[in-house]
């Protein structure tokens, strides 16, 4: 084993600090929500040789305006790589070293890799503080590039940023430092008493973005001890998310891939049923702790289409987190709580609904629930209630037939928009009919008066034609009467009845 490293506190060299000699402020353990919130490093602890760049992120629905896309990507150095599994852990104690020595009032810390492989449960030996040292290499070159993604709680928004974790770190070699003391202990033999000079304690600095982060606040409760209880880096970094989500909820509902992938770090060429496979190991460590809920696979996920699934997580009697800081979209408005009341779910499952589902979704299903009522649909006849808690939660299609309220608005006054201008060309039409009607009546009359006042040699020739042209009619005189009229009205209009013949039609009214 390597000689270990002592702390150096007002000229004397003591031991790190045990769990009896820390303050009361100390045995609260912090985790940082940002960092909580997607993965910054591998879920392996050896990435691929010349991958160097990692990359997630995943929609987020606000309730008062449009959705935003929230990205990370995390770049590592050519030399380091990018963060691993491990990397992850000694961040995790970092912050826990803030905490202790300052309470995160001072972003340089001085530490000894003795007390944070202690913090951290690892074995005293030579490949531990290699690894510690490794882990500070890597967080000082990487890099964290967050567009729309880290939540600045001082100004109560997400916004961009680009930095290093770590902005140094000095760490002093224990075997030269035993050379130097040595050196002065051969040095100052002849004095009475040779002094050792102490071992400078090392140090790391937050890089300012960081630690304003820590310093205003954005901050939840980490219960250390199970954290460090969890063997899969999976689980460590689904306890780390979902720690963060049960903030004021108990249930949590997501899209499978965007948890698994997105927040998890699994990889997305993976198939649902793969995707289920790597997370049942984190997700049965998590029931046996106590911090989930036990379901089973048809209680756990929901079918939505293909391809497409969601999972279902409940906090168990170890999830309750005292978390500080409250993400972007945590207010709970009380109007859609009461809009749910009212239709009867009960107050806490409707503050849990509000808190998990986007509004636009919760506003969705209640329309469809009242319309479903309003229908006497049997799908809502044994339990209303029950079944709109459940269309929020498994996001139920809406049925074929179903319109919105804006849609049947529209259609609505479509209807009656069609309805009036039918109703108008009827009576247009109507108009006109009687118009022409009475058009008619008068012309016939007319042609009436004119063949009266013809001599007879004229009506028995033009009688004639007709009989002629129609032998069949010559016994209906009523059939033959519209013809001869008509046969007088073309006469009349060629001007073959002569200029003593009246006018039968006034200026402007013949065809």
């Amino acid at each position: 084993m390597e000689e270990l490293e002592l702390m150096f506190e007002d000229g004397e060299a003591v031991e790190p600090p045990t769990e009896e000699t820390t303050t009361a402020g100390d045995a609260g353990w912090k985790d940082e929500l940002n960092l909580a919130e997607f993965p910054i490093a591998a879920l392996t602890d050896r990435v691929p040789d010349g991958q160097t760049t990692l990359v997630f992120e995943d929609r987020l629905e606000l309730r008062d305006s449009p959705p935003i896309i929230r990205r990370l990507t995390i770049m590592g150095t050519h030399k380091h790589g990018l963060p691993t599994s491990l990397d992850d852990e000694v961040l995790v104690g970092l912050i826990q070293l803030t905490k202790r020595r300052s309470n995160f009032t001072d972003a340089r810390v001085p530490f000894s890799r003795y007390e944070l492989i202690e913090l951290l449960g690892w074995p005293q030996s030579g490949q531990s503080y290699r690894r510690i040292e490794e882990a500070l290499h890597r967080w000082v070159g990487v890099v964290l590039m967050y567009e729309n993604a880290w939540w600045d709680n001082t100004a109560k928004s997400w916004v961009d940023e680009q930095f290093h974790v770590l902005d140094n770190v000095t760490l002093y070699d224990r075997e030269r430092w035993r050379k130097s003391s040595a050196r002065a202990g051969k040095a100052g033999k002849g004095s009475a008493k040779a002094e050792k000079p102490p071992l400078p304690l090392s140090s790391f600095k937050w890089n300012d973005v960081m630690f304003q982060s820590f310093q205003s606040g954005n901050l939840k409760q980490l219960d250390l001890e199970l954290y460090l209880k969890l063997r899969l880096p999976t689980t460590k970094r689904m306890y780390r998310f979902l720690d963060k989500r049960f903030y004021r909820r108990t249930r949590l509902d997501f899209d499978l891939r965007t948890l698994a992938c997105e927040h998890i770090g699994l990889s997305r060429t993976y198939a649902p049923t793969e995707l289920k496979r790597r997370l049942k190991p984190a997700l049965d460590e998590l029931e046996q702790l106590g911090f989930l809920e036990v379901l089973t696979p048809e209680e756990r996920y929901s079918y939505v289409k293909r391809g497409t699934w969601r999972i279902i997580l409940i906090r168990g009697r170890r999830g309750a987190a005292a978390g500080e800081g409250v993400d972007a979209c945590e207010d709970e408005p009380s109007e859609l709580v009461e809009a749910l009341r009212s239709r009867g779910v009960v107050a806490k499952a409707a503050q849990e609904l509000v808190a998990e589902h986007p509004a636009a979704r919760i506003l969705t299903k209640i329309e469809v629930f009242d319309w479903l009522i309003r229908n006497e649909d049997k799908r809502v006849g044994k339990n209303p209630a029950g079944y709109l808690v459940a269309s929020i939660r498994s996001d139920y299609q809406e049925p074929n037939d179903f319109r919105s309220e804006t849609e049947t608005s529209a259609a609505k006054k479509s209807t009656a928009a069609r309805r009036e201008e039918a109703d108008r060309k009827a009576a247009e039409s109507k108009a006109e009919a009687k118009a022409s009607a009475r058009d008619q009546e008068e012309r016939e009359a007319r042609l009436k008066a004119a063949w009266e006042k013809l001599p007879t040699d004229q009506r028995d020739a033009i009688l004639a034609t007709v009989k002629a042209e129609n032998p069949g009619l010559s016994r209906w005189k009523k059939m033959l009467e519209p013809l001869c009229l008509a046969a007088l009205e073309v006469k009349i209009r060629d001007g073959k009845l002569g200029s003593s013949q009246p006018l039968l039609f006034p200026e402007g009214d013949s065809a």
